[in-house]
């Protein structure tokens, strides 16, 4: 959880240049971040509620929370935060349009969908996962991270994956370089944002453009519970096949899984202020209908 590390930092600009928000930060999360530090202000209850998700034509956001068993409904424990529009903030800045999930236990997890919608296979990455990590001292080997594993299913009961694969050493201590962590999610910084930096399709889906973790689903790994048959379904681009793609993705947080290579959870941000990863949305560009 990066929000309480952000606000304190919107929190010291504003001291710092005297103003309620400085001229180039004209951004409704930053706003709603300085608010929040106000005694009865109504974002203390729900600060992502205001807001609502819009996408570039062609692009579909996950629209629908399935099940985020961490979530309140209040403040940053909101699910409904995750579904309500993508509003990165750049390189080095956390958005705080985000729903923060547990770090750890049973409800470190949530599930989201497009309501009416299969997302499919289609030419190169088919969707975008948005968390809010940043980029320390504007290094891009140095991020402030909170990973994700990604998961999709066709039926919300088999979970098929890209194979994550953690490969600092030794693999019980954290890396903030998003190079060891392979086929997570929660390593990019988020550019998009659907008020200030709203992007087309072909640029949403330019990492240098929108920023985010992407996901082609051709690159899903068979195991024990995602049998072959279930992954080439899932993979599928015929548009004869109606069972192709997936209706449900569940984003994980990694802290709250087994590494198999050490036997251990994969490793915590030390600097992380309590709670696990901060859940911006997902977009993805390629359905058919349900």
């Amino acid at each position: 959880m990066k929000i309480q590390i952000i606000l304190f930092s919107l929190l010291s600009i504003t001291i710092q240049c005297g103003l309620f928000l400085p001229a180039q930060k004209t951004d409704p999360n930053a706003l709603a971040a300085l608010l929040l530090l106000q005694p009865g202000s109504s974002f203390l209850s729900r600060p992502c509620a205001p807001y609502t998700a819009s996408s570039p034509t062609g692009i579909y956001a996950a629209d629908t929370v399935v099940s985020a068993p961490g979530s309140t409904g209040y403040g940053y424990d909101d699910s409904y935060c995750a579904v309500n529009g993508v509003r990165g903030l750049g390189l080095d800045n956390g958005s705080i349009d985000v729903y923060t999930m547990p770090a750890t236990g049973s409800s470190a997890y949530m599930t989201l969908r497009w309501a009416g919608k299969r997302i499919v296979n289609g030419s190169g990455d088919d969707f975008i996962v948005y968390e809010n990590p940043f980029q320390v001292s504007g290094s891009s080997s140095n991020i402030f991270l909170e990973a994700l594993i990604v998961e999709v299913s066709a039926d919300n009961a088999v979970w098929c994956g890209f194979g994550p694969n953690y490969t600092f050493a030794p693999e019980t201590t954290f890396s903030s370089n998003p190079a060891n962590w392979l086929n997570f999610a929660g390593l990019k910084p988020a550019l998009y944002h659907q008020e200030l930096n709203f992007l087309n399709a072909a640029n949403t889906f330019t990492p240098s453009q929108g920023g985010g973790d992407f996901f082609d689903l051709a690159n899903i790994v068979t195991d024990a519970g995602c049998t072959a048959g279930i992954a080439n379904n899932i993979k599928d681009t015929n548009s004869l096949n109606a069972a192709r793609g997936f209706l449900y993705l569940r984003l994980t947080a990694a802290t709250a899984r087994t590494n198999a290579d050490s036997g251990q959870p994969f490793p915590q941000n030390s600097n992380a202020a309590g709670g696990g990863p901060d859940i911006d949305g997902v977009m993805a560009r390629y359905s058919a209908v349900e």
